[in-house]
């Protein structure tokens, strides 16, 4: 076991970094209620997948709230480990490393909605033009149904959110012992001794606690994986929607068209805010960089924007969205409906005439 001597640790709150933790867990909270109500009110935007779409949002709630406001983690980086400053410790005396495996349950819960939302919507575009019949002997468009999802679909649900739960339960048993914890920075850092004496702190290693080499692999099988699936069926999914292009009227092309540039959107902030900060602090474990804690804890601030910055760019990618907050969150009247239409009755004489509800296409 190699020794670092010329790693330190500053033990001090850190003042800027909690108080923007608290300044940004309110704006995000209030941010992700937004994305939230706004799914729940206007469902036809995302009819088939919106119950991916509305988890991933609730997810992200869950997430911000545990970060900034909950937890406010604080990292000792390039040693493995930290504490935290937030509700669960102050008033709860919950362990932060209880409050991590929170933190990345939820984290993976989220990957998962986003990695099946995809693949709905895969399947939903590739069913665009299949008819059938009805007993009537009417033709009519054969529907993407719950009942109808292909195998492959309840694989990827069962197999992800499996896996988060999985990730959760190894990374629980992944913990060193205080008698480990002290004999570790005696060992490999003993010019950060002073770490010791915060009273929630938590330090891991991949050579003393083997379930943590387990629990490094699934986290990182999981990221790749989840980028690889994503970009595979995101670059599947345009190409399947230029090819109904003929088949559907504009609207209707136009109305998919969106709702897939606004998932692809969604599903890509998350990745890139993600991977950018992690990328990073693994860089610094890796080579052992001294007095990475203030770099490591920045990366981590901006990793807690990533669901404030999906909920924006949902809004913004998605027109009804953006009508819907002009109006002060208002349902659109009889009268002034984008989806409404007149028709002019036979009779040339009558000044009345009738309104009648265009279709919405399954988006």
């Amino acid at each position: 076991m190699y020794t670092y001597s010329d790693v330190t640790v500053d033990v001090n709150p850190p003042t800027i970094l909690l108080k923007f933790y608290t300044i940004h867990g309110v704006f995000a909270l209030f941010f992700n209620v937004l994305g939230v109500f706004l799914i729940m009110k206007n469902p036809r935007i995302v009819k088939l997948y919106r119950g991916f779409m509305l988890n991933m949002q609730i997810l992200s709630l869950l997430a911000d709230a545990q970060t900034t406001l909950l937890m406010q983690p604080v990292y000792i980086f390039p040693i493995i480990g930290g504490y935290t400053n937030g509700v669960w410790w102050n008033i709860f005396r919950m362990s932060s490393h209880l409050q991590m495996g929170i933190f990345v349950l939820l984290l993976y819960l989220q990957v998962a909605s986003i990695v099946c939302a995809i693949v709905t919507k895969f399947h939903v575009v590739s069913n665009i033009g299949k008819v059938g019949f009805m007993k009537s002997g009417k033709v009519s468009e054969n529907r993407f149904q719950s009942s109808k999802r292909p195998l492959l679909f309840w694989i990827f649900v069962v197999f992800y959110h499996s896996c988060a739960f999985l990730i959760f339960g190894i990374f629980c048993v992944s913990y060193l012992t205080k008698r480990e914890a002290v004999d570790l920075v005696k060992t490999k850092f003993p010019n950060a001794m002073n770490v010791l004496s915060l009273e929630n702190v938590e330090i891991y290693d991949l050579e003393v606690n083997k379930w943590m080499i387990g629990t490094t692999s699934l986290i990182a099988s999981m990221l790749v994986s989840s980028l690889l699936i994503s970009l595979y069926f995101s670059v599947r999914l345009l190409k399947k929607l230029r090819s109904k292009r003929l088949i559907i009227s504009v609207r209707s092309f136009r109305g998919h068209q969106i709702a897939v540039t606004s998932l692809m959107a969604q599903a890509t902030i998350p990745f890139i805010v993600i991977i950018i900060p992690i990328g990073t602090i693994v860089y610094f474990f890796v080579h052992v960089v001294p007095n990475a804690q203030y770099i490591s804890n920045a990366m981590m601030a901006i990793y807690s924007f990533h669901s404030s910055l999906s909920t924006t760019v949902m809004i913004i990618s998605t027109p009804q969205y953006r009508k819907m907050i002009r109006r002060g969150f208002r349902s659109p009247t009889a009268a002034i409906s984008p989806q409404m239409t007149r028709v002019v009755p036979n009779s040339a004489n009558s000044a009345t005439f009738r309104m009648k509800k265009l279709s919405t296409p399954d988006l």
